[in-house]
């Protein structure tokens, strides 16, 4: 009988050891339990394979949308796990795992079986209406729109604003600038003030779109530099807000400023130092400018002594307005929480998780609750300003960046769709419509997807307006939809 070369003895040896190490991996098998956050606590599963690659790692997380989803090659060192875009970490212990979860810690225990929860079938919305009309801008717009004396002011990418009857979608005028425009507009009765890419301040007569001034809001001395190419992912850029009794304008900066322009000229009243970049628009209240910064920094600043009256940090970046209820500032932030903080030691007086999902949407708040929708959370939610707890949330299918429009009787928000190469939620773009007292769905229009896009759908806040929902999609069309 001839005797195998002495090299293949050995490789074979090595392979059959291999192979009884991975399956005698104490983390093979499946895995559940469940992940506790401050509002509540939600089902959790991993499934770690071994295959000829190695131990591969599969995570099920329902309130995520992902359900068996493969993350490759599992990172163990020793009795420690760790999935490095989730910030999970898990330690071994006999038949559990335990250890945290986000960028807040969230607690989290799996016990070795169990099985992962069946995959449900996703909601039928009801069909939407007809939309009443459409316009063609020309350009992607990824700024929201907004509504003034039966107008609509849309900018665009291209540097364009335009102006349309909200009746019909006519075109009123359209002014032109030098520089992308990403920023929400100011609408007053005799203005519209923009900032462009270049992070300048702009006013523009409202009647006629003629241009009356330009004011720069970037110091490069003081920045160092030209402002920064914008590093927010979804385009997000500070907006002006104004105080008309005082005749001010104030807005964030990239120079890590906060400016008060003069409304009759331009010129710039003061310059606060916020020491962080602003891409957020400021809250106004009484004497009062809150600002949250990129940073994760959140300061409330005395507007007529320019005096700093709370400066605290979050442990995420802050793209969202904040918005004062009574004695709290609620705002989100990219550590994947919502935060209600007591509005004059910024304490954190309560917090909800929204799992792995950037919180991006600036609330809406009435008769008492806020409204909000969700980035990868999918959802739109009703929430009580004063514990967070939240009364409704409901799957949108998309990700909620803008602030949902509130009618009588109903929620209204944009979504937008991504269909960017390694995204593993699944993102529609559309428009939605919820019963304000449940969040139970009345009806969906559907974007559709032009052939390469990476984006589709509404990435700012939608415009309520003598009848209609009207909204601007990333491709540059402005819809007008019948409303209650």
């Amino acid at each position: 009988m001839l005797s195998r070369p002495r090299s293949l003895r050995l490789a074979l040896v090595l392979l059959a050891l291999g192979a009884a190490l991975r399956a005698a991996s104490p983390f093979a098998g499946v895995w559940t339990g469940e992940i506790v956050a401050p509002n509540g606590r939600t089902a959790f599963g991993l499934a770690f394979t071994d295959t000829e690659k190695g131990l591969l790692v599969s995570l099920d997380f329902p309130a995520m949308f992902l359900h068996s989803v493969n993350f490759g090659p599992a990172s163990i060192q020793g009795d420690t796990f760790t999935l490095p875009p989730l910030n999970l970490t898990l330690r071994l212990s006999g038949d559990t795992l335990t250890g945290t979860f986000a960028l807040a810690k969230l607690p989290v225990a799996l016990h070795r079986g169990g099985t992962f929860p069946p995959v449900s079938d996703p909601a039928v919305w009801p069909a939407a209406p007809a939309p009443a009309w459409s316009r063609a801008l020309g350009a992607s717009a990824w700024a929201s729109p907004v509504a003034f004396d039966g107008a609509i002011y849309a900018p665009t990418v291209d540097g364009k604003l335009h102006a349309v009857s909200a009746t019909d979608g006519r075109e009123l005028w359209t002014w032109t600038g030098p520089y992308p425009l990403y920023g929400n507009p100011l609408v007053t009765a005799d203005s519209v003030y923009l900032i462009d890419e270049h992070g300048d301040l702009v006013r523009i007569d409202r009647p006629t779109g003629g241009f009356i001034w330009r004011t720069p809001l970037h110091d490069e001395a003081l920045a160092g530099g030209s402002r920064p190419k914008n590093e927010t992912f979804n385009h997000r850029a500070p907006s002006p807000v104004i105080d008309e009794k005082r005749g001010l304008v104030f807005a964030g900066s990239t120079d890590g400023g906060i400016y008060a322009v003069r409304v009759r000229n331009g010129a710039v009243a003061w310059r606060h130092a916020a020491s962080a970049k602003i891409y957020a628009p400021l809250a106004l209240v009484g004497d009062e400018a809150v600002a949250a910064c990129y940073d994760g920094t959140v300061l409330v600043l005395n507007r007529r002594n320019q005096r700093e009256t709370l400066r605290t940090k979050l442990g995420g970046s802050l793209v969202s307005a904040p918005v004062i209820v009574g004695d709290r500032i609620v705002l989100g932030a990219r550590d994947y929480l919502l935060y209600g903080l007591d509005r004059k030691t910024g304490a954190v007086a309560w917090r909800d998780s929204y799992w792995f999902s950037w919180v991006e949407s600036t609330p809406r708040f009435a008769d008492g609750l806020l409204y909000i929708g969700g980035s990868d959370f999918r959802r739109v939610s009703a929430i009580d300003p004063v514990n967070g707890h939240m009364v409704w949330s409901t799957d949108v299918l998309g990700l909620t960046w803008g602030t949902p429009a509130v009618s009588l009787s109903t929620v209204y928000a944009g979504t937008a769709g991504q269909t960017l190469a390694g995204t593993v939620i699944q993102h529609s773009g559309g428009l939605v419509a919820l019963d304000r007292r449940t969040g139970s769905p009345k009806w969906r229009w559907l974007a559709p997807v032009p052939p390469g896009a990476d984006f589709v759908g509404f990435a700012g806040s939608l415009a309520l307006v003598d009848g209609k929902i009207v909204g601007a999609t990333v491709d540059g069309t402005l819809l007008a939809f019948p409303a209650e």
